[in-house]
């Protein structure tokens, strides 16, 4: 129950300081990896169009070392990039699904290489002969613990449910994505691709259930995708050191990429995102503002020749909001410790042509002109109760406005430069220009009843009018599917 003193504290805070403002300038005020290696279907055979030049053994992109080490190195650098940015990501689970419990990630781990012992039980053959293969796994796996377990214990990151020190990286990501490169290598590069797509398929699914589950950050399952990567190369090359030319498999066929390539693709990316409208941009708010946030999506294409396709991509995009300009007040700072506006997002599926030129050295020009539908993150702008008040009240948090977006048109425009370092896998480097404008549903807090009930108006349709309009720009994996 409230005493009438609270709830006019509460109420005459929220309005004369906060409130009213928002007002005036909340049409200006209107949130992950999730970036793993996903779909990376890359064959042994490193071949180049026939039609580019003859790419020396000795080049960079064309070296073992390239093949072998550039998706952990992009693993580890996105690592680095989200490090600042990971409760930011996690806040998009916490928010909409913040109750999801289920434990498929504890066994969705070891699928991969049980496909592998199983194929090879059953006389399936791969790459290598039984024994190499083995060698080559425990080798894998033994790299992998010795890692997993030494960062653990050194770096001592908590985890996001608070309950151990020992969060960074992520051990079952780690083991998914050894598996999943195991059978990757020994049936994925020598029967078909599918193998591969089937492994990478649940190691990423085991990723994201660790962060769904909120056992781990995102730099933790990237981090650990990285290391149960690199691991496997490091175990096989160990092996290929002991083995040498023993132990394997005839190649079941020569598989090149035909002259006449169409580049159909499954892609992975993450980006950083800058608003570039006043709206998005707070211009004209001084107590609300906008920071830079992230974009996260999988697109695809289906290519009917090697230049034009018709493809589509489903993307959201968070952009947390900074309040700690409003200007604290006495009766303000009686009740709360603060205001915190939750991010704003959006979300879009967007489909329309894309274009791809193929270049020398296996280099790619790649643009998409798409449109579809957006929809805004609803969200609230939360005061935040102090002890004495949370004593009074029994809540910690009381939303001040509540927003909901209703759904809008949106288009994007992009372009982007591809390397080739596989034959079914490509890094792609990007900029996307985002629009779109949405209508927003605006509640603001009037009243608390003596039980402690909120009480709600809508506010004017004018002061919700919203510009999602951002340029991103980042980095992508992408799968060719010929």
């Amino acid at each position: 129950m409230y005493n009438n003193n609270t709830k006019n504290r509460i109420l005459f805070a929220s309005y004369t300081h906060l409130f009213m403002p928002l007002k005036n300038s909340y049409s200006c005020a209107l949130f992950i990896v999730f970036f793993i290696n996903a779909t990376t279907v890359k064959a042994q055979y490193i071949d180049s169009v026939s039609t580019n030049p003859p790419i020396h053994n000795n080049s960079f992109w064309k070296s073992k070392f390239t093949e072998k080490a550039v998706v952990p190195v992009i693993l580890f650098g996105a690592t680095s990039l989200t490090w600042s940015q990971r409760e930011e990501i996690r806040e998009v689970r916490n928010r909409y699904i913040p109750t999801f419990r289920y434990h498929f990630d504890d066994y969705l781990q070891y699928a991969p290489g049980v496909a592998v012992l199983g194929l090879n039980a059953m006389g399936v053959k791969g790459k290598n002969s039984p024994k190499r293969m083995i060698a080559s796994y425990g080798f894998s796996m033994a790299i992998m613990g010795i890692l997993v377990n030494s960062i653990k214990r050194t770096a001592g990151v908590q985890r996001p449910d608070a309950s151990s020190k020992n969060s960074f990286p992520s051990g079952h990501t780690a083991m998914a994505f050894t598996n999943a490169t195991v059978l990757h290598k020994e049936y994925g590069t020598y029967r078909h691709p599918l193998y591969s797509v089937g492994g990478y398929t649940a190691a990423t699914v085991t990723a994201l259930g660790r962060g769904l589950n909120n056992r781990h950050w995102v730099t933790d399952v990237l981090a650990g995708a990285g290391i149960g990567i690199a691991s496997t190369e490091l175990g096989y090359f160990l092996a290929d050191q002991i083995f040498k030319n023993k132990g394997m498999n005839e190649p079941l066929r020569n598989n090149p990429v035909p002259i006449n390539n169409k580049p159909s693709f499954l892609e992975l990316h993450l980006g950083y995102t800058v608003a570039t409208s006043d709206h998005l941009a707070l211009a004209t708010s001084d107590e609300l503002y906008v920071k830079s946030g992230f974009n996260f999506g999988i697109e695809g294409a289906w290519f009917p020749c090697k230049n034009f396709g018709l493809g589509g991509e489903f993307a959201f995009s968070s952009f947390p909001v900074g309040s700690d300009r409003i200007a604290p007040d006495p009766d303000y700072q009686d009740i709360s410790d603060g205001i915190y506006t939750q991010p704003v997002g959006i979300r879009y599926f967007n489909i329309g042509p894309y274009f791809s030129l193929p270049l020398p050295y296996n280099w790619f020009v790649t643009a998409k002109l798409n449109t579809g539908m957006s929809l805004g993150s609803t969200g609230n702008i939360i005061l935040n109760l102090n002890d004495q008040t949370e004593n009074e009240t029994g809540k910690t948090e009381i939303p001040l406005l509540k927003y909901k977006p209703k759904p809008a048109p949106s288009w994007t425009a992009g372009i982007g430069l591809q390397k080739r370092i596989g034959r079914n896998m490509a890094i792609k480097f990007y900029g996307t220009y985002f629009n779109s404008k949405h209508n927003f549903e605006l509640n603001g807090l009037q009243d608390i009843d003596d039980d402690g009930k909120l009480i709600y108006e809508k506010l004017p349709e004018s002061l919700s009018k919203l510009k999602f309009n951002h340029f991103t720009f980042g980095t992508g994996l992408t799968a060719f599917i010929w």
